[in-house]
């Protein structure tokens, strides 16, 4: 805002004059970026300014001529904004957890159940982790263990996001099925429950330390310790949205309808298309798929 604030000064405007600002400031504000930094970041500080004005009570003006020139400005980010796609996490990761025996048993236990809800749930790391790891400030907008239903007649369990990016008073629900491997998400959270004594009260991702004290697994400490230890296997640098697009590209390349697998995931519109990993198998997969369905009805 006071980005905005400072481009509007220097046309000789004052701050009763934007507001709210037209579309015409508003579009020149978005050129003002072309050439500089990302599309998206272009995006970022056009939405900082619709949600400062909209919070002072006042109309936004943007429209279809916005939309277009940021996508303008998009089609003219410099090649040095331009950030590789991040790597997602594979099945052959997790195993990789599974077999690491360093650390307390708790705390592994804790953290392959993170990893493989993360996973196979298509879920964001800031759903179900904290950033500190004390009990006492653990947020009520993070899942507890009463949160994981009983399973239903087949064996999976559904889970409730008291707190979602998308939805944000009523939450969102996430199912995760068990797959009877050695990476099956429903065994771990099982045994991670179990051998941190978890009552339905406590955080879901708590684990207990050498001395019984309860502390919760944070994201910082949870992708510092997946990194440590793939390293040692050559395994790129994780970040936390990568278990969200690496258990989506999974189903996919399992054979999964992409409309099942964006439903699970909970995709809002094109996001999911921008996300997708190993095109060219996914195409073989499901297009090949199909020609050979509409060949046989034939």
């Amino acid at each position: 805002v006071d980005t905005f604030l400072l481009f509007a000064t220097k046309r000789g405007l004052k701050p009763e004059d934007v507001s709210p600002p037209s579309e015409q400031l508003i579009c020149e504000f978005a050129v003002s970026f072309a050439g500089k930094v990302a599309g998206a970041t272009a995006r970022t500080y056009v939405s900082a300014v619709k949600k400062w004005v909209i919070r002072r009570g006042l109309v936004w003006n943007g429209g279809p001529r916005l939309d277009q020139v940021l996508k303008g400005v998009n089609r003219h980010t410099p090649e040095t904004s331009v950030q590789e796609e991040r790597s997602p996490v594979k099945i052959e990761y997790l195993k990789i957890l599974m077999q690491d025996k360093e650390g307390d048993e708790g705390f592994r236990r804790c953290r392959n159940a993170a990893a493989m809800l993360l996973f196979f749930g298509q879920m964001r790391a800031v759903e179900a982790l904290p950033r500190s790891s004390a009990v006492e400030s653990y947020p009520k907008s993070l899942p507890h263990v009463r949160d994981l239903a009983e399973p239903n007649g087949d064996g999976a369990h559904s889970l409730h996001l008291p707190k979602t990016k998308t939805q944000q008073v009523r939450g969102e629900k996430v199912i995760i099925t068990p797959n009877g491997t050695e990476v099956d998400p429903i065994r771990a959270l099982r045994k991670h429950i179990a051998t941190n004594r978890l009552g339905q009260d406590d955080p879901l991702f708590a684990f207990r330390t050498r001395d019984g004290r309860m502390e919760v697994l944070s994201k910082s400490m949870f992708l510092s310790m997946c990194n440590k230890t793939w390293s040692t296997h050559g395994v790129p640098r994780i970040t936390g949205h990568c278990f969200r697009i690496g258990g989506t590209t999974h189903y996919l390349l399992a054979g999964v309808s992409p409309d099942i697998v964006k439903a699970l995931g909970r995709w809002k519109s094109d996001a999911f298309l921008h996300y997708w990993r190993n095109l060219d198998q996914l195409a073989t997969i499901h297009v090949g798929d199909q020609a050979r369905h509409i060949l046989r009805t034939r």
